[in-house]
């Protein structure tokens, strides 16, 4: 008698799954997981969120839900197992999922923060987009640079979030753009918050996050029209002033390796390269 083959099942995710998921994700050997804003639960119901089944035991999962529309990341890809043929399940996974992104005109981003994963996204169609550096900063604090008077930084409310995500948009290519629910997450979760505003309008904005140890700016924003006045530079003086003043002086920031107006001001606050580089990845699907 012929040993009877494994029967491979592909279905899209939902909210009953997240136990499930949660339990897998613990004891999965091959993990990727995006450095999202929103927490991971939260992509399950979203499409595409693909869970492959082999003999009807769940081993391995696929999510690249778009946020903002036109974007997509890949949140994460998993497996129970290193297999001998890991390209075909991903393949698997992939490959619906693009097809379903064709629909949504959405383009496929990935940042490769492990070696197999970035040999996955080469062999599979992807191309590099930039590198993500890391700068960190561990100086005296820099002088603070003159500002208009009519640019006031405060502390960022909730009422804000709508006008910051307008700032947001019209300062990032749309690559880099977040959400309104992501920037809602990434403002609850932040350790330090502030706006620039000129005549009640919100021009600028900062978000950074902290432990016992050391800081991150996770964001730093300034419409275009505004950004010759120092407040970008002021918004995150001020940000490394409070950190300082609560005795962490590790703060780190990531950036693209082609913005060249970004890099200037983090080195111009006294912020230095890591050596730490990520390639982004990225597949065209839009027409």
């Amino acid at each position: 008698m012929l040993p009877s083959l494994p029967q491979f099942a592909i279905r899209q995710a939902t909210s009953e799954d997240i136990s499930l998921v949660s339990r897998f994700m613990d004891q999965a050997l091959l993990v990727h997981r995006n450095l999202d804003w929103q927490p991971f639960i939260e992509w399950i119901p979203r499409e595409p969120f693909l869970l492959r089944f082999q003999n009807n035991k769940l081993t391995a999962l696929f999510s690249c839900a778009p946020d903002p529309d036109g974007v997509a990341w890949i949140h994460a890809f998993a497996m129970d197992y290193w297999p001998s043929d890991i390209q075909k399940a991903w393949r698997s996974l992939l490959d619906p999922s693009i097809d379903l992104l064709k629909d949504l005109r959405s383009n496929l981003y990935s940042v490769a923060l492990h070696d197999w994963y970035h040999r996955l996204l080469q062999e599979t169609g992807f191309s590099i987009k930039q590198h993500i550096v890391v700068l960190n900063w561990e100086q005296a604090l820099p002088p603070a640079l003159p500002l208009p008077s009519e640019v006031l930084i405060r502390p960022m409310q909730p009422d804000d979030l709508d006008q910051v995500v307008e700032v947001d948009h019209e300062a990032f290519d749309k690559t880099w753009t977040i959400s309104r629910t992501s920037l809602g997450h990434a403002y609850m979760t932040a350790s330090h918050a502030s706006v620039a505003e000129v005549d009640e309008k919100i021009v600028g904005y900062e978000l950074s996050t902290s432990n016992h140890y050391s800081a991150h700016l996770t964001r730093l924003a300034v419409l275009p029209e505004y950004m010759k006045l120092n407040i970008g530079h002021s918004l995150t003086r001020e940000m490394l002033v409070y950190f300082h003043t609560q005795g962490i002086r590790r703060i780190s920031v990531n950036t693209q390796d082609d913005n060249n107006a970004s890099i200037g001001l983090y080195k111009k606050l006294g912020f230095h390269f890591s050596g730490e580089s990520f390639p982004v990845y990225w597949m065209e699907l839009q027409a």
